[in-house]
C-alpha cells in the first residue's frame, strides 16, 4: 500500500479557496464563513465507495486593530476514506495569514498552515490466502502475516501567497501559489514507511459581469504537482442574478442561479449546479469519468455537495457573487 499518493481534493476547487491556499482564510463575504463538502466516488468500481468530506470555518481578526490589513485564519478537517481495506486518511489543519490592503480594492496576504496529517488502516478488514475456508475469507483465523503499525500521525505544514482584486461589482479576481507537506516527512502503515510528497498548487479565477445584465461568468484554473502526479482542472461558472444584493442596505441578502462546466486532464469532465440565497451557498456537481479507469468505473466518476454559509455582513460593493 503507498503511503505517498495524491492528495484529495475537490471538483468545487473554487467554491472554497482556502483549502488551496492558507493566504485565502478570511478573504470570504463577510468577516466570518463555514463550509461543508461531501464527495462519493467509483462507486460503480469497488463493494466501498472512496468518500471525501471536508468542513472548515475562517474569518478576520484584528480588523479594526491593523490601519492596513488584517489577520486570517480558522480551521480545516478533511476526512478520506478509500477501498475495501477502509484505508483513512485524517488532516486537521490550521490556516493564518497576514493580509496587507495593497489600496481600496486588493489585498495581498501571506500564510502558513501547521496542521496533523494522520493515516490508519483497519486490520479487520484485510484478509489472506491462509484465511480461505474454501467457502470465504474467515478473518477470525491467523492470517500470519506481521503487519506492523496500523496508524500513524505526523506534524504536517503548508504555506501561501493569495491576491484577490475586487475592482467593482462585477468584476474581480483572485491568484495563489501554494505548497502543503513542506516538511516531507514519513508516513505509511503495514511497515511501509515513504516520504510525503510535497504538494504544489496554483489557482486562478475572476468574475466578469455586465452592469446592464444579470449573467456573470466565472472562468477558474487549478494546476497541481505532486511527485509524479500532476493535475490541471479548468473552466466556467456561468450564473444569472435572480436578486441583486441590496445597494441601499449593503447587505448580501442577494439570489442567484448557475451552472459551471469543466474538464480535469486526462480523468473527467465535471458538470455543476450552484444556488446562493442570501448568506447560504449550496453547490452540486458530478464527474464523468473519461480516463482509462471509465472501463471498470462505466463512467461514473464522481457526487460532489458543498455548502457554505456567511453570516449577512455589510457589504464592501453590495456583491451579488457567489464566493
Amino acid at each position: 500500500m503507498s503511503s505517498a499518493q495524491q492528495d484529495r481534493h475537490f471538483s468545487m476547487f473554487f467554491a472554497n479557496p482556502v483549502l488551496l491556499n492558507p493566504g485565502a482564510a478570511g478573504h470570504g463575504n463577510g468577516s466570518l464563513q463555514a463550509f461543508t463538502s461531501f464527495r462519493t466516488q467509483w462507486f460503480t468500481a469497488s463493494n466501498t465507495a472512496f468518500r471525501s468530506i471536508a468542513a472548515g470555518i475562517d474569518g478576520k481578526m484584528m480588523e479594526r486593530s491593523l490601519s492596513n490589513g488584517f489577520i486570517g485564519t480558522g480551521v480545516n478537517f478533511v476526512n478520506d476514506v478509500s477501498g475495501d481495506s477502509k484505508y483513512t486518511l485524517n488532516v486537521v489543519s490550521v490556516p493564518i495569514n497576514y493580509s496587507i490592503q495593497l489600496n481600496e480594492t486588493s489585498y495581498l496576504s501571506v500564510g502558513l498552515q501547521p496542521g496533523i496529517y494522520a493515516q490508519r488502516i483497519n486490520p479487520e478488514a484485510l484478509y489472506f490466502d491462509n484465511q480461505w475456508t474454501g467457502a470465504g475469507f474467515n478473518t477470525d483465523f491467523s492470517s500470519g502475516e506481521n503487519l506492523g503499525t496500523f496508524s500513524v500521525s505526523r506534524f504536517d505544514l503548508g504555506a501561501g501567497v493569495y491576491y484577490k482584486s475586487t475592482k467593482s461589482e462585477k468584476y474581480n479576481y483572485q491568484v495563489g501559489l501554494s505548497g502543503f507537506h513542506l516538511t516531507g516527512q514519513k508516513i505509511g502503515v503495514l511497515n511501509l514507511s515513504e516520504k510525503l510528497y510535497r504538494n504544489f498548487t496554483a489557482y486562478g479565477k475572476i468574475d466578469i459581469g455586465n452592469s446592464s445584465s444579470n449573467l456573470t461568468m466565472s472562468p477558474a484554473v487549478f494546476a497541481l504537482i505532486q511527485g509524479p502526479n500532476k493535475e490541471l482542472t479548468f473552466g466556467s461558472n456561468f450564473d444569472y442574478i435572480i436578486k441583486p444584493s441590496s445597494i441601499y442596505t449593503g447587505y448580501f441578502d442577494g439570489m442567484s442561479l448557475g451552472f459551471g462546466l469543466y474538464f480535469r486532464t486526462s480523468d473527467a469532465f465535471i458538470s455543476n449546479i450552484v444556488y446562493r440565497a442570501g448568506g447560504l451557498t449550496l453547490g452540486i456537481s458530478y464527474d464523468v469519468n473519461v480516463s482509462p479507469l471509465s472501463a471498470a468505473t462505466k463512467g461514473v466518476g464522481a457526487l460532489e455537495i458543498f455548502l457554505k454559509f456567511a453570516p449577512k455582513l455589510k457589504a464592501k460593493f453590495g456583491s451579488p457573487r457567489i464566493h
